[in-house]
């Protein structure tokens, strides 16, 4: 498992845990300041998202035009960069959200990701304009329907991430898999070897903004993950092994997606390919397809 990953494990107790629970449950009992700090919460307004906002520009068909900010031009790109030798920019790979953990599971099971149970719960996230839209943001994701054949969930555990995963892919077996870490961001490197992984089904999960750690997954379809070395134009010192995931079919895709603006194509007549962040990561089956 991605340490990453490994370091949004609730801190709490099995007592603690318990109390979390039973005020999840009160629906009117707001999480105070104390309570959040002792669980890792982001949930105080003074959370900094402001660069989440300019910087997560995926959309993969779920979220309009307009509710992307800054967009960056290297965010997207085609398969063909992919070459050992060829010079690319890379992305900001950097988690853009604050460090925060999950919830207990039987905590998360007893919270909706609704605006209604989260105003009830974090108040407090809700006076800050930031933190406010960062949430929208997270709901839209969240409680628009799924596109054709690829299933989603918003998780709000790390079990729930798991247990979502196995069952949209049908396999209790399976790798996660991320970047190696942050080095070469914002950087020009030169590709070095380039590895197309075997795998079965997939599903990716990309970290959105709660007062909690939450995660959207999806099942991707029609895709190519590569495992993609990144080396210092000069030296040929490596700098990173990053994660790479190629959507092979646009064709169900809005015409104002972002990776199709940036590509200057339209739905079904390019792939796009991106970088896998810190704060994204993939879950593989190890069968044959």
């Amino acid at each position: 498992m991605p340490g990453n990953l490994l370091s949004k494990l609730s801190p709490l107790s099995k007592e603690q845990a318990e109390h979390f629970t039973s005020l999840a449950s009160e629906k009117n009992l707001p999480f105070d300041a104390n309570l959040c700090s002792l669980a890792n919460l982001a949930c105080l307004s003074k959370a900094r998202v402001d660069s989440f906002l300019d910087k997560n520009n995926y959309g993969y068909g779920r979220i309009s035009p307009n509710v992307v900010l800054h967009v960056d031009p290297f965010s997207f790109f085609r398969l063909s960069l992919l070459k050992q030798g060829n010079m690319v920019h890379l992305s900001s790979l950097e988690n853009q959200l604050p460090q925060q953990s999950f919830l207990p599971s039987q905590t998360a099971s007893k919270i909706s990701v609704t605006e209604n149970d989260l105003r009830k719960l974090f108040p407090q996230s809700f006076e800050s304009p930031q933190t406010k839209d960062a949430i929208q943001y997270t709901l839209i994701y969240c409680n628009t329907p799924a596109l054709k054949e690829e299933p989603q969930s918003c998780a709000k555990s790390l079990e729930e991430m798991i247990e979502f995963s196995k069952t949209a892919i049908g396999d209790k077996n399976l790798v996660a898999l991320a970047s190696k870490n942050t080095e070469g961001s914002r950087k020009e490197l030169m590709v070095g070897r380039v590895e197309k992984l075997k795998y079965g089904k997939t599903v990716a999960c990309h970290q959105l903004f709660l007062p909690f750690a939450t995660y959207f997954c999806h099942l991707l379809s029609n895709i190519e993950v590569y495992a993609v070395d990144v080396v210092e134009p000069r030296t040929k010192v490596p700098v990173n092994t990053v994660t790479v995931v190629c959507h092979m079919d646009t064709s169900g895709w809005s015409p104002d997606h972002v990776a199709l603006k940036i590509l200057k194509t339209s739905p079904g007549q390019s792939e796009a390919c991106h970088w896998m962040s810190q704060s994204d990561l993939i879950f593989i089956s190890q069968g044959k397809n």
